[in-house]
């Protein structure tokens, strides 16, 4: 972001109203969000469709089986009543086991959930296998033992068990409990990950829950019917403890080692970085400075992966392209960001007073549950006396634990169901929206929260017929408390994870679950314990009552005394469940007013920034609400800005505004309705302080600001103010109710930060004219300031009417629901002094009332219009076009996903029906009503709240090219002032909306065929559009055409601006599906030569048949650029295309208007928006000439405008014609001009241009003909000519209003008489509508249409918008439409349902001119043969030696020249390794491997000329005995993108024929990495390896060409990288110019080594290989030969990456380019000219 001009002089600012003030020094708060990595944003990193689903698919797998088998502790029941009967323990030490698993299953979930979401869930996973394992062996092996030494023993002593066993037993039980917790949060964090952002979340959490329930029901199960006793007489025992045990331990050893690999978080990135918007939005993130570290600028490097095949991620493996600090850096970056952003949304959530809420709301009502499922089987046992016990019971323990599970389960699915359909949730959290998505609009809602508590019924229910005595002596009717509690306890626990990713989100979802799920364990521990104690009490009463038998330790509810015990245990359970109902209704509901108050958290740190860049020269209030100052985006900072200037003036004009009449002297009175943080009274009383005081001393009048909203937030704003000398200041009279206690004001203006004199002055003028305020009776005085001069004045407490905060003579703080009117009309009245008819009032609402439910607003509506003399101002959203549009859909959604829905948008979403609304309650009757868009009110023509001169000025403030963004954003806010009473000549003249229906257009409902893009890929806007043939003969159509393909070049990405196009091909097959691989079917592959134009958007790309010509386009606003190429056909390889600089513009443009002239090679430019000024001139380029200023004769002048239409429409001879249309003039206004130009061309050199109006052809004439040309005069559209007479307007944004989605595509004709007639509007009628992913509606803005020119259908690629602060917009794919035009119609088919767009691949553009220098006069040393002719080049030959020590090859490597070095013993691999039959034996001949494959001899890595295929290696090698252009560079088997290839790891069994001899033991010393090559007849680019290395040739023979490192600056390295696009072997020796520079620059080296040859390579040597032989196959070894220090920290997974000096010298020379940015273009390139001449001078002083 450049700075902002510096501040306009006090002359040039209005003095009537404060509408700008620029800032003259600005910083530009960067986002945590810029840490994502590149790599993943430019190529494949986002997970393809196809592919995340299916891990999606795999990962729910894994989640459910792991679910299903890992609540095992749940059937504890089943042998706890064992432990006693065979181990003698005591109910106390039974319930001691079951509480130990409980805790150790709740009490370590947060560290847990903490580790799952840091490091994923498979490690966590792979911990529960080991904690299972342990846990169930440790418990088979005590059980066992302790058995059988109580058989043994005199079985009726009663002793107690061993204490060191029973230990022993518990430290099993806990390692059990963590087992459960771990695999249990692996399985339910990785749905809620993967799912919980989809309309189906409750559903992906109650499935996994549920199993987890169902886990108890089929372990119980297979344990009574499987793992069961058998008696000597074949009669059913107990339950076989120790085989079950031992069962259970393997069981979930295998499980948690599946899920270990099984577990994945799909696209976790999109969840961070989702998430660090919400965070950014909320001004969560300031403070975060410390993350804005300078990272290294991405450059291609050289390795044998790229991300963006398809087939690259069915192989696991990244994109290692980028050798360079990049990938390291970024992807510790990458770990930086997940995890302060994790530890941020923790932090946030342990300071939510709603989570403790919730919190123990769940501690109470699953406690409870819990116990009693715990001790299911001792509670059963309760119900009969004892002479039953042998007799047989009508109910046993297994089938109730099934009965739990059961209904559990049920309940879970169901819950999870019923609230996706019925509840009130968000769509998704965190998402950014695609044209794809759509915002469900429910009907009938019913919210969780209902859900809940009604279940927490249901569990309370149960416990109340156990403790009824109803279920007493009926064993059969024990069945509705267990269905009733694992129901309730069931819903409980699927309810409550869903809540919480609703209302926390699901990135730091495993945290905050396993936060408020340790909660259970305190509530489960402490009613085990209570039961324990009344069941021993009961124990020991039967004991003494000759009850039980002497083995028993069981107490029966036949005594009464026991049995009412028993009663009121269980009543006490039921009465817990009850009360838990009332935090958890309390923490819902309280989260719900604290995501309406979060939306004034949010608004408040963009109105801070709008403040301090709009306004320097006044009083900053905002400040004091704002942690810290962070600078909004431009887009951001327009719209608050106009939104607090609109509600400024109608504030103002209120206030200024002479009554007369009985309304004159009233009071008045501005209440600011969920005032939020807003400080409008203060702003008022620093702007218009004449206005907000009484005309004299004792008169009435003068005004006064109330603020109402919740009572909690304006407890924080009057603490706020209180603590505040600069917002107490202008206060007089403060009060403070006696209940609300006033803390010390600050010392002094000072300690506040304050930077301005005009606050403290006024506070000073305020003190010293007002008296001390009195310190409050009782208890303590407040604390005088020492300086009153500086102090604030302490208000003194006093008695206060309910709902009122703080009052004062101007101002009331009013803390009230507004939903409770006559609290509010209460204090109201009070704070106006007790008569409300002594005063008029202005009720603003800014965006607060719509979060209101719809009746509940309107009647703030109406009760604001019973008041007598009033206005209302409201602020709040529209759907002018519906909800489906796509800015309705991505805005809805964002405050659904916000949990604050707007409400009432859905009854009021049109201007007409605002103006019902307030004319149907009270303000229509003798008032009047107004209302206007944003967009309108930006354009009014009466000035109502800017002219052009402010408009004009704001520009100023800092640079600003988001015109179709702030239309869209302003065309869905509107503002409505409601007055009870009208004003004499105040009345809005009603004008027409502009749309073609009510004018009588016809619609063409037209076919389009859409056409997927895998992951992010297509995903630019502001780029440009080219159709380009295919020179390949095999790429013919049957009919004869040629085959095309599409490009998009440029424009801004997801996050930057690109250096790349996206190249798209027709489909094989049509209709087949898009998979990403298609770059390997083409015929011909799409590449580039070096050299392009730098990256920018807004640029024009124009076909000149031959030739693409790019002009002009922009960095930043305040960078334009003048700079133009030409795209052309290369003279090389087939599919190749050159960027050629052609001349450049006069001066830099963008958003420039260009068309060809008929079918010339000319073009003519119209306007653009140059550095500080619209461009008045008419440009024409001739190829030769150059550009040409157009002389415009004729008494019509065309509008200075920038992003107009311009199409050329006819030619005769040297007589050009069309159409120019709309634009955005200097005052910041759509022009209303539609003129046709005539051009005569027939002096080139001097071209003449003349305009005539146009005239819209209307039916009915008069208005409508107005309305049409405001179709028509559009911003930002695209017009493209279909015939002579016929062309197409797309796309943009229009004056005053939104266009309709039907009327985006208009058809229009323009006849011989100079009449314009708009024929038909084209909507899109889906050809391929079955297509469940089928986009909807289209978003025409920043898009790249193109006409293919043999079936002339509309092709329209990329686009979207950002929707202001709520979320990206993108059209997702490409759509293509069939267009009605005779040469269509007439060929009697339509192949739209038959196209088939795909998108092959992403090209770079690397940015400079080619290498293209004059040739020296006479060929240097080395070169024979004169400049104008072939030059015959000299190589050096490189020196072969043999070595006799390793000293030798020290001195070598010390000496920096390469050698090739002879007679050096391998092993056996030269003699083995000529087989390749031997080789693949000895890898694995179906190992995956991913290799290059290439069309053409020379592979070229910055064009990616080849493609990644994954492949076997048997096959492999076969193709390669072939011939077959292929290539391999092994990569690491473990971890290819971490670490390097060491031969022996990666292919052990080879390597053993493989040795480095002795007198090589520097490189064994210092290795670094060992990598096998094998290739066909296929050349190896030419680049560098930072490292040294020795390349050993074990098969066949290479001839290698090095330069030395000082070639490099001849050899077309581009800034960064380390591959070059020349082909040393045909450039080099060959006849081109650029083969005679070559030859008389560089200095090449060669050698061709054979087998058994080692070839050092020095580090920096540039080098390239050609195969001599068939086939070759060699090992290269990297060492390392400098100190560590000099090479750059992090990963090199190639050896390539720069060293650290390089790296950091990088980012220096882009700081020290960007401090001259400020200066004009000329200077700015002349002095980094000399800063470049500087350095290649040290460069060369250095050698």
């Amino acid at each position: 972001m450049a700075s902002p001009t510096p501040a306009p002089r006090p002359d040039q600012i209005s003095s009537s109203t404060p509408l700008l003030q620029s800032d003259s020094a600005s910083s530009c708060a960067s986002s945590i969000r810029s840490l994502s990595p590149s790599r993943r944003r430019h190529h494949n990193g986002r997970t393809s469709r196809a592919a995340a689903a299916s891990a999606r698919n795999l990962s729910f797998a894994s989640a459910l089986l792991s679910s299903l088998c890992a609540g095992s502790i749940t059937i504890f029941s089943m042998y706890g009543h064992i432990f006693q009967e065979r181990l003698h323990y005591t109910q106390f030490e039974v319930n001691g086991l079951s509480s130990a698993a409980s805790i150790a299953t709740y009490m370590p979930v947060p560290l847990l959930g903490y580790m799952c979401d840091r490091v994923g869930p498979g490690p966590l996973s792979f911990v529960s296998a080991l904690f299972f394992a342990a846990g169930y062996g440790l418990a088979a092996g005590v059980y066992k033992r302790e058995a059988e030494g109580a058989a043994l023993g005199s079985g009726g002593d009663g002793e107690d068990t061993s204490g060191l066993a029973y230990w022993a037993m518990i430290a099993a039980f806990v390692f059990i409990g963590v087992g459960t917790c771990s695999m249990y949060m692996s399985a339910v964090a990785t749905c809620a990950k993967n799912f919980g952002r989809g309309k189906h979340r409750g559903l992906a959490l109650a499935v996994p829950i549920a199993a987890f329930g169902l886990s108890g029901m089929w372990q119980s199960q297979l344990g009574s019917r499987v793992f069961y006793e058998r008696f000597a007489d074949g009669t059913k025992g107990d339950l076989d403890v120790f085989h079950f045990f031992i069962f259970l331990g393997v069981l979930l050893l295998v499980v948690g080692c599946l899920g270990t690999f099984g577990l994945k978080i799909v696209d976790e990135e999109d969840l961070i970085d989702e998430a660090v918007e919400e965070l950014e939005r909320s001004g969560y993130l300031d403070g975060s400075a410390f993350l804005q570290g300078s990272r290294t600028a991405d450059r291609p490097g050289y390795g044998a992966v790229e991300q963006s095949p398809l087939d690259m991620e069915s192989a696991g493996i990244l994109d290692p392209s980028k050798a360079d600090d990049s990938d390291s850096e970024e992807d510790d970056n990458a770990r930086i960001k997940k995890t302060w952003v994790l530890n941020a949304e923790t932090r946030r959530f342990l300071t939510d007073h709603t989570m403790w809420c919730f919190a123990l709301g769940f501690f109470l009502m699953i406690g409870p549950g819990e116990a009693f499922i715990n001790n299911l089987g001792t509670v059963i046992k309760t119900l009969y006396p004892p002479h039953l016990k042998f007799v047989g019971e009508p109910t046993s323990a297994a089938t109730h634990v099934s009965i739990v599970g059961i209904t559990s389960t049920l309940v879970r699915l169901l819950t999870g169901s019923l609230t996706d359909l019925l509840a009130p949730s968000p769509q998704a959290r965190h998402v950014q929206i695609t044209s794809s998505g759509t915002l469900e609009r429910k009907r009938f809602s019913l919210s969780r929260v209902s859900f809940l508590l009604f279940f927490a019924v249901a569990l309370s229910v149960g416990l109340a017929a156990l403790a009824s005595g109803w279920i007493q002596n009926h064993g059969e009717r024990f069945w509705v408390a267990s269905g009733l509690v694992g129901a309730g306890y069931g819903a409980v626990f699927s309810l409550t994870p869903i809540i919480i990713t609703v209302i926390w989100g699901v990135e730091n979802f495993a945290t905050n679950w396993g936060i408020v799920a340790m909660f259970p364990a305190l509530g489960a521990t402490f009613w085990g314990l209570v039961y324990s104690a009344v069941y021993q009490s009961g124990v020991e009463k039967a004991a003494s009552n000759k009850q039980g038998g002497e083995e028993d330790q069981f107490c029966y509810g036949s005594d009464p005394e026991l049995e009412s015990c028993n009663r009121a245990l269980h009543r006490a359970r039921q009465l817990t469940n009850w009360a838990s109902t009332f935090p958890f209704s309390f923490a819902i509901l309280h989260s719900t007013t604290q995501l309406m108050m979060f939306t004034n958290n949010s608004s408040i740190v963009s109105k801070r920034s709008v403040e301090k860049l709009y306004y320097p020269n006044e009083p900053h209030f905002f400040r004091f609400f704002v942690k810290k100052f962070q600078r909004r985006a431009p887009l951001i900072n327009r719209g608050y800005h106009f939104r607090l200037h609109v509600i400024d003036v109608l504030v103002r004009n209120f206030l200024r505004e002479e009554r007369t009449g009985e309304a004159k002297g009233k009071k008045k009175v501005v209440v600011n309705l969920g005032c939020g943080s807003d400080v409008l009274p203060w702003q008022c009383l620093t702007r218009y302080p004449d206005a907000c005081s009484p005309k004299g001393e004792g008169e009435e009048g003068g005004a006064k600001f109330v603020d109402v909203d919740f009572p909690d937030l304006i407890e924080r704003k009057k603490r706020t103010v209180l603590e505040t000398p600069e917002l107490l200041g202008p206060l007089t009279g403060v009060e403070v109710p006696e209940f609300a206690p006033v803390p010390a004001p600050a010392a002094t203006a000072a300690a506040t930060g304050t930077d301005t004199t005009t606050t403290e002055s006024k506070t000073t003028a305020a003190t010293t004219s007002t008296t001390s305020t009195q310190a409050p009776p009782k208890p303590k005085k407040t604390p005088k300031p020492k300086d009153k001069s500086k102090a604030a004045r302490a208000p003194a407490p006093t008695t206060a009417p309910t709902g009122i905060v703080l009052t004062s003579d101007q101002y009331v703080q009013i803390g009230c629901d507004l939903r409770d009117l006559s609290t509010l009309q209460a204090a109201l009245t009070k704070a106006v002094g007790g008569d409300l008819s002594s005063c008029t009032f202005l009720f603003v609402a800014e965006v607060s009332i719509t979060y209101m439910e719809t009746p509940g607003a309107d009647a703030v509506i109406e009760w604001a219009s019973s008041l007598g003399d009033s206005e209302f101002v409201l602020l709040e959203q529209l759907l002018p076009s519906g909800p489906t549009h796509p800015f309705a859909s991505t805005m809805l959604s964002h405050f659904h996903k916000l949990n604050t829905p707007i409400k009432s948008v859905d009854v009021y979403p049109t201007v007409a029906s605002q103006v019902e609304r307030f004319r149907s309650r009270g303000w229509g009757n003798g008032g009047d009503v107004r209302v206007w868009t944003l967009w309108e009110a930006w354009a009014d023509a009466e000035d109502t709240f800017v002219n052009a001169a402010e408009r004009r000025r704001l520009e100023e403030v800092e640079p600003f090219d988001e015109w179709e963004e702030f239309a869209l954003f302003a065309s869905h806010y509107c503002v409505v002032r409601a007055r009870t009473v009208a004003r004499e000549g105040q009345t809005k003249e009603e004008r027409g909306i502009p749309n073609g229906r009510e004018l009588g257009v016809p619609v063409e409902k037209v076919k389009v065929g859409w056409d997927d893009v895998p992951g992010q890929r297509g995903q630019r806007r502001f780029a440009a559009g080219a159709v380009l043939p295919s020179s390949s003969s095999s790429e013919k159509k049957e009919g004869g055409g040629e085959e095309v393909k599409l490009l998009n070049v440029m424009g801004l990405g997801t996050k930057s601006r690109l250096q790349n196009c996206d190249v798209y091909g027709k489909r094989e097959g049509g209709a087949a599906e898009a998979d990403g691989t298609e770059e390997g079917k083409t015929a011909v592959p799409f590449t580039f030569r070096e050299g392009g134009p730098s990256t920018r958007m807004c640029h024009s790309l124009t076909d000149l048949g031959n030739a693409q010509l790019l002009v002009g386009g922009r960095a930043s606003p305040s960078t334009p650029l003048k700079d133009c190429w030409l795209l052309e056909k290369s003279n090389g390889n087939e599919g190749e295309w050159a960027w050629k600089r052609t001349h450049d513009l006069p001066i830099p443009l963008y958003r420039h208007s260009v068309a060809r002239l008929g079918n010339t090679d000319m073009a003519l430019l119209a306007g653009g928006r140059g550095v500080a000024d619209i461009f008045p001139d008419w440009l024409l380029y001739e190829p030769k000439l150059g550009w040409i200023r157009c002389e415009i004769a004729g008494d019509v002048k065309p509008t200075s405008v920038y992003g107009a239409t311009l199409t050329c429409l006819r030619q005769e001879q040297d007589t050009f014609s069309g159409v120019f249309a709309g634009g955005l003039s200097d005052d910041g206004l759509i022009a209303d001009q539609l003129l046709a130009w005539n051009l005569d061309v027939s002096d080139s050199s001097k071209p003449v241009v003349r305009f005539v109006p146009l005239q819209v052809k209307s039916s009915a004439g008069g208005p409508e003909e107005a309305l049409s040309r405001q179709l028509l005069t559009r911003f930002g559209a695209s017009c493209l000519p279909q015939s002579q007479t016929d062309f197409l307007v797309l796309g943009g944004v229009i004056k005053d209003h939104l266009l309709d989605l039907e009327d985006e595509i208009l058809l229009c004709s323009l006849n011989g008489a100079g009449e314009l007639t708009i024929t038909q509007r084209l909507v899109p009628e889906a050809a391929n509508a079955e297509t469940p992913s089928h986009p909807g509606p289209l978003l025409l803005v920043g898009t790249s249409p193109v006409v293919t020119p043999n079936d002339r259908h509309l092709v329209i690629m990329g686009g979207g918008a950002t929707c202001f602060s709520m979320g990206t917009f993108w059209n997702k794919g490409i759509s293509t439409l069939e267009l009605p035009l005779p040469a269509v119609m007439g060929n009697g088919s339509s192949h739209v349902a038959a196209l088939g767009w795909t998108h092959e691949k992403t090209v770079d553009i690397i940015p400079g001119e080619p290498r293209s220098l004059p040739l020296r006069s006479q060929a240097p040393d080395g070169a024979e043969g004169n400049v104008n002719g072939s030059v015959s080049v000299r190589t050096q030959p490189i020196p072969r030696v043999k070595l006799e020590n390793a000293e030798d090859f020290a001195r070598i490597v010390r000496e920096g020249r390469p050698v090739v070095l002879e007679g050096l013993n391998l092993g056996d691999c030269v003699s083995k390794w000529r087989e390749g039959e031997y080789v693949a034996e000895k890898v694995g001949t179906d190992r995956k491997i991913v290799i290059h494959e290439s069309t053409t001899p020379a592979m070229d890595f910055t064009t990616k000329n080849f493609r990644y295929v994954t492949t076997e290696f048997g096959d492999f090698m076969k193709r390669v005995g072939k011939g077959d252009r292929l290539y391999l560079r092994a990569l690491s088997t473990d971890k290819p993108t971490e670490k390097p290839a060491v031969l022996s790891d990666d292919f052990p069994l080879l390597a053993t024929d493989f040795v480095l001899p002795p007198e090589l033991a520097l490189v064994d010393e210092r290795l670094f990495s060992s990598v096998l090559r094998v290739s066909g007849p296929v050349n190896m680019w030419l680049h560098y390896d930072v490292m040294a290395n020795v390349y050993c040739q074990i098969g066949g023979s290479k001839r290698m060409i090095l330069f030395p490192p000082s070639d490099v600056e001849h050899l077309s390295f581009a800034p960064g990288a380390s591959s070059s696009s020349i082909d040393v072997f045909s450039t080099l020796f060959g006849e081109s110019s650029d083969s005679r520079y070559l030859a008389q620059v560089t200095h090449p080296h060669e050698a061709v080594v054979t087998p058994g040859d080692v070839l050092f390579l020095p580090p920096l040597w540039l080098h390239t290989a050609t195969p001599t032989s068939d086939s070759s196959i060699a090992v290269n070894v990297f060492f390392r030969d400098l100190k560590g220090g000099c090479y750059a920290a992090g990963k090199d997974v190639y050896g390539n990456r720069d060293l650290a000096a390089y790296e950091k010298g990088r980012m220096d020379v882009t700081r020290i380019a960007n401090s001259f940015q400020k200066l004009p273009a000329e200077a700015r390139e002349f002095y980094l000219l000399r800063l470049a001449d500087e350095l290649r001078r040290k460069a060369k002083g250095a050698q």
